[in-house]
């Protein structure tokens, strides 16, 4: 496998779009490291492209941003890029990881579980987050949505710096912690459901497969 970077990145509704938009975090950490990143934006995000490109580029890590459930997770429209039973094959060498809802439970586990060579990092459970609708516009602006998405940023940024796959995961889960203490040290009317989100996504996510991979 080569060290380079699949993400995917579609934007068809406020949910994919934010995830697109704090995607550009993770491809400026990997071009600041000199690491192949290829984007598949839009219409691109389909599983035809994606399966093609995983196959003839043989990059080894994978990041796919979407709505999913415990089977699959979805491209551009919500139409699936990966499936449990389907394609789920493709990815079972590589580092993946799914900012997804649900994914882990089925798709990762048939991905990863009780395989030497491949990881998966994903969510058990649905994956939260709230913004501010004040820049559903312009999410680069939002100042609520960080909480929740940086930390889960911090996989994919932590792999490219050359952290092992168990130790990008930890980083994620320490900053969903400290973000959660911060929430709850200002005491405000929101306090409490942001923190119980944040523990959602901690509990939730998960390491299936080799915990020592790097890219």
């Amino acid at each position: 496998m080569k060290k380079g970077m699949i993400i995917t990145l579609p934007r068809h509704d406020i949910v994919t779009e934010y995830l697109s938009q704090f995607s550009k975090q993770i491809i400026r950490a990997s071009e600041d490291q000199g690491i192949p990143c290829k984007q598949l934006r839009d219409k691109e995000a389909s599983k035809e492209v994606f399966e093609n490109l995983v196959k003839t580029l043989g990059y080894k890590l994978v990041v796919l941003n979407g709505h999913g459930n415990p089977e699959a997770v979805y491209g551009q429209s919500d139409k699936p890029l990966v499936e449990k039973g389907v394609n789920h094959h493709i990815l079972s060498d590589k580092i993946t990881y799914a900012r997804s809802c649900d994914s882990a439970s089925s798709l990762g586990q048939a991905i990863a579980k009780n395989n030497k060579e491949g990881c998966f990092i994903g969510y058990e459970l649905p994956f939260q987050f709230y913004c501010d609708i004040t820049w559903e516009g312009n999410p680069s602006k939002d100042k609520l949505a960080p909480i929740f998405l940086n930390p889960s940023n911090l996989i994919p940024i932590g792999i490219v710096n050359g952290k092992t796959t168990a130790e990008a995961h930890v980083s994620s889960k320490t900053s969903m912690l400290k973000n959660m203490n911060k929430v709850l040290r200002k005491s405000d009317p929101d306090s409490l459901a942001i923190a119980a989100a944040l523990w959602n996504n901690y509990e939730g996510q998960v390491l299936i497969g080799n915990e020592k991979m790097i890219l």
